[in-house]
């Protein structure tokens, strides 16, 4: 089986029947890191604070130096401890309810740091929270193979089976964090409507 090459050129590409591969380089993101499965309320709450730190920052960096960026998609690193064997990981992605979680927003190339750590204040105190839940990482993925969901999230477990299935048929292997990435989030849109990329870091055989 043939797989579509994806040098770092658009990683946000996927197809729902195949894999595609990807090269994912460093980058920035807000993170919010819990546990437990995406209906739970400590997983609502990151998400929405998540979003309200990307507007913040996306407002200061128009207001403090006329840049005009987009609040970037929140996306979802899932794991389990001690990690599993991968082909047990997607049938047991079926229950997340005892999985770590770390959700992300991309953060614009052209925000400083200062920038960031304005947004994280502004957010904290709109929370009125004394400590920020939001800190600052630096991801970087490498090869990883991706599918793309359609539906919620009770029917994602099947698109990550059939990723998992084509990858052994040609000798991949993945590993590490299931990588999440919600381009059209079913808290925004009818159920039917949602969109989501599903992307595991990869070995060969």
């Amino acid at each position: 089986m043939t797989f579509d090459p994806s040098p770092a050129l658009e990683v946000r590409h996927a197809a729902t029947d195949r894999p595609t591969i990807v090269v994912i380089a460093e980058r920035r993101l807000l993170a919010i890191d819990g546990v437990g499965g995406p209906s739970g309320s400590d997983y609502r709450l990151a998400a929405d604070t998540l979003r309200a730190a990307g507007r913040q920052l996306r407002d200061r960096l128009v207001r403090e130096r006329s840049i005009t960026t987009r609040v970037g998609i929140l996306e979802t690193a899932w794991w389990m401890h001690p990690e599993l064997p991968s082909e047990e990981l997607a049938d047991a992605f079926a229950d997340r309810s005892r999985w770590h979680w770390q959700q992300m927003i991309e953060v614009p190339e052209q925000a400083t740091d200062a920038d960031v750590d304005a947004a994280i204040a502004d957010t904290r105190r709109g929370a009125g929270r004394a400590e920020p839940l939001l800190h600052v990482i630096n991801l970087t993925e490498g090869r990883a193979a991706q599918m793309l969901h359609l539906g919620g999230t009770s029917t994602m477990v099947d698109t990550l089976r059939a990723l998992f299935r084509l990858l052994a048929s040609s000798g991949e292997r993945p590993h590490g964090h299931i990588h999440e990435l919600r381009v059209a989030d079913e808290a925004d849109v009818p159920t039917g409507r949602a969109r989501s990329i599903l992307r595991v870091p990869i070995v060969s055989d």
